[in-house]
């Protein structure tokens, strides 16, 4: 077994990107909700309408959107 020799210098730990990334990530979240916070009135068809927050009606139409983006690709194959 070879002996390993000690420097005395600390060893170098790279960067964390992922704990940064994520930071970054919630703080533009934050900023996001934030500046979509006032109400808006959601009209649909004739189902009528109604008052809602807007950063609701946002994630409401791209969980929506998700949904028919993950479908689609399924439903067309059993065809």
């Amino acid at each position: 077994m070879a002996d390993q020799q000690y420097s005395g210098q600390p060893e170098r730990r790279g960067t964390n990107w992922k704990g940064w990334a994520t930071l970054v990530l919630v703080v533009l979240l934050l900023i996001f909700i934030i500046q979509n916070s006032q109400e808006v009135e959601i009209k649909f068809l004739f189902f009528g309408s109604f008052n809602t927050a807007l950063i609701f009606a946002l994630v409401i139409a791209a969980l929506l959107g998700a949904l028919i983006g993950w479908l689609a690709p399924r439903v067309r194959r059993r065809d």
